[in-house]
């Protein structure tokens, strides 16, 4: 934005609507609350030099340490009626008070110019507003990504690991004679993971949602049609569209999209252009998968997914049924969810009888959220296992105890250590892994089932990951629906808080960041990456597992709750991401495979003078939603000899399944 052009086109037009006296407070119902505290706002312009397009979250957590976990920021002056309030919070009390317990009134997306109607992103979940459309298509959402259908996916996305693990190690030996070079300081193979995460995360999604499969394997480079389209307009939307918070100045001055084509050159208007141009892209992205499915439905060859199924009958969705004189292909996804997912078509606004107008709407329904599934859960698992890297390179420097540990709790399922026995028959983890089932007393003595982590230490890793390294800082904006007063709890900032007047259609951000490096939260060593932080006690593991008081056992449970990153990276209240049930089970996946079967290190490479030297490189972070780091090197290798024959026989299996 050029904000400079900006104060000169319109100083003369709003300046006799500023009221300075009026700084800082606003009328309630009750009488005269305060708004939140924050910086004091310019004359006339407000806070806009408080704003950052890049990491806004660690301005904003340096705020919160002067003003307390509830602050406001303006875009304008406060005091002016066009004016647009951002209201940060930063503690885990003061968002589950307002997000989570306040959901009706917290849960709406603003109508931004820019993301919704310039760029064509309103219909997309992440921006449609809470309403009719919203719970409708939360209806679709649950039917394909709820805790209970991810057991389903089990086989799918154990061949995806197995591919990617596969494409790992295959990338580093058919480049191993690279050289490096003044241009490219680092070998190709040590970056060859960055396409192969980015096509992990794709293509499990788009298997689940449209039934389409990359038709090469991880082993071979590609450039897919529906790859290559989802990963432009996903960094459009991170990187373009929602930089500096997703607020651009056409959504405080409308007016603004009017201009005509011959103003565009000025730098004021050129978002214009812009939009243009993003907008066709992002609804290429929308419409160009879901006509793919359709088509493959009218041919015949259609591969069982959520969309398929839901836009055909119920009696077309067995695997082995033949449609069309055509053998339907093989389903990664269990027959019982496909067979839900056709019962409940006609609960999710498909019609029963044909009436052109319903059927459009369940079409358009099923066509974003399916795309809005996909933007929800791609760049959330890249962010992810690009972290996990990082932490283990961290972990490689001093001597590998995190790897060790993790290892010794897993090898006694996979066998994979060169001292294990021989009855354990080498292989890769498998999600069935994941949980053992335990038999806990209950209050009217009996006992109830409880899933408990059978690799503890894997799971605090996973935790770890997510807290050290934060992959979604500042969740995209609610907005507030109607006017509000909240007295937050005490803080070392603000130890007596008063009531703050929080002004209906201001912005509201989740500020993770803060949260999950709180030193109240997680101690002193909060920048260390330290999965025992994550370890359950003793104690709360005989609270958990065993006989308890079920008082004691709530306050666990909050407690742990309180800790626990999921809380928060995956969004707040009714506006959770969509798929974090996929991410989550995909991600435990990848960190206990890459944790069992492959050696992480910093890349080693030889200089002019002959003499190898180890690369230790600054990361730094250029996403302006997601902490992606930007592209580091790293030496992936498998741990052995047993490791690589494991990693290779089950990548076999990937390819004759992806057949």
């Amino acid at each position: 934005m050029d904000v400079l052009t900006f104060l000169v086109l319109i100083i003369g037009l709003v300046y006799s609507l500023y009221l300075y006296s009026r700084s800082g407070k606003q009328a309630s119902q009750s009488g005269i609350v305060r708004i939140p505290p924050g910086p004091k706002p310019l004359p006339l312009i407000g806070n806009i030099f408080d704003l950052t397009a890049k990491e806004l979250w660690v301005k904003a957590t340096a705020l919160a340490q002067t003003y307390g976990p509830v602050y406001q920021l303006s875009i304008l002056h406060p005091s002016l009626s066009i004016s647009q309030p951002l209201v940060f919070l930063s503690s885990p009390e003061v968002c589950f008070d307002l997000l989570d317990k306040k959901g009706g009134m917290y849960s709406d997306k603003p109508k931004l110019v820019m993301a919704g109607e310039l760029c064509g992103c309103d219909d997309m979940v992440a921006f449609t507003g809470y309403g009719a459309q919203s719970r409708r298509q939360r209806k679709l959402i649950g039917l394909a990504f709820s805790k209970e259908r991810i057991p389903a996916y089990q086989g799918l996305i154990e061949r995806e690991t197995a591919g990617f693990l596969t494409g790992l190690v295959s990338a580093h030996t058919s480049s191993a004679s690279t050289a490096s070079s003044s241009s490219q300081p680092l070998p190709s193979r040590f970056l060859s993971y960055i396409p192969l995460i980015r096509r992990y995360a794709g293509q499990l999604t788009l298997s689940v949602i449209y039934g389409y499969t990359v038709p090469t394997s991880y082993t071979q480079n590609v450039h897919d049609k529906f790859l290559d389209m989802a990963e432009d307009c996903v960094d459009i939307l991170s990187n373009k569209i929602a930089s500096g918070g997703g607020i651009w100045l056409v959504d405080i001055f409308p007016w603004l999209k009017k201009a005509p084509k011959s103003l565009e050159s000025i730098p004021l208007f050129s978002f214009l252009p812009k939009s243009r141009a993003w907008k066709a892209k992002m609804v290429e992205f929308v419409e160009k998968p879901f006509e793919w499915v359709k088509a493959e439905i009218e041919r015949g060859t259609q591969k069982p997914s959520f969309c398929s199924t839901l836009l055909e009958n119920s009696d077309a969705v067995v695997p082995s049924a033949v449609t069309n004189g055509h053998m339907k292909r093989k389903s990664d996804i269990s027959p019982d969810l496909l067979s839900s997912w056709a019962s409940a078509s006609s609960a999710v606004a498909k019609p029963v009888t044909a009436n052109a107008k319903e059927y459009a709407q369940f079409e358009f329904d099923l066509k974003w959220t399916a795309n809005s599934m996909y933007s929800a859960s791609g760049d959330t698992t890249v962010t992810t296992v690009m972290h996990y890297f990082l932490a283990i390179l961290q972990d490689m420097d001093t001597g590998g105890e995190v790897v060790r540990k993790a290892r010794l709790e897993l090898d006694l399922v996979t066998g994979l250590a060169d001292d294990s026995p021989p009855a354990i028959k080498p292989r890769l983890p498998s999600l069935s892994d994941r949980y053992v089932d335990v038999d806990v007393p209950d209050a009217k003595g009996g006992t109830r089932k409880v899933k408990k982590p059978r690799f503890p230490y894997v799971e605090a890793v996973m935790s770890e990951v997510w807290r050290w390294g934060v992959v979604v800082p500042l969740n995209l904006p609610h907005r507030l629906t109607e006017d509000d007063v909240y007295t937050p709890p005490p803080s070392p900032s603000n130890p007596n808080p008063s009531p703050m007047f929080l002004r209906k259609g201001s912005l509201i951000f989740g500020n993770i960041w803060s949260i999950l490096r709180s030193k109240e939260l997680f101690g002193d060593d909060v920048d260390e990456f330290k999965p025992e932080r994550y370890l359950p006690s003793p104690h709360e593991e005989a609270v958990l597992y065993g006989p308890h008081d079920e008082d004691e056992y709530e306050m666990i449970r909050k407690e742990r709750k309180k800790r626990d990153p999921r809380s928060y990276v995956f969004g707040f209240g009714r506006r959770q991401c969509p798929g974090q049930n996929l991410v989550e089970s995909s991600v435990w996946l990848l960190t206990a495979t890459l944790l069992s079967a492959v050696d992480v290190r910093r890349p080693c490479v030889e200089g002019e003078d002959g003499k190898e030297s180890v690369i230790i490189e600054k990361v730094d972070f250029n996403n302006s939603v997601f902490r992606t780091p930007d592209p580091f090197g790293v030496d992936i290798r498998p741990r052995s000899e047993k490791a690589l024959e494991v990693i290779m026989l089950a990548g076999e299996g990937e390819e004759a399944e992806s057949l």
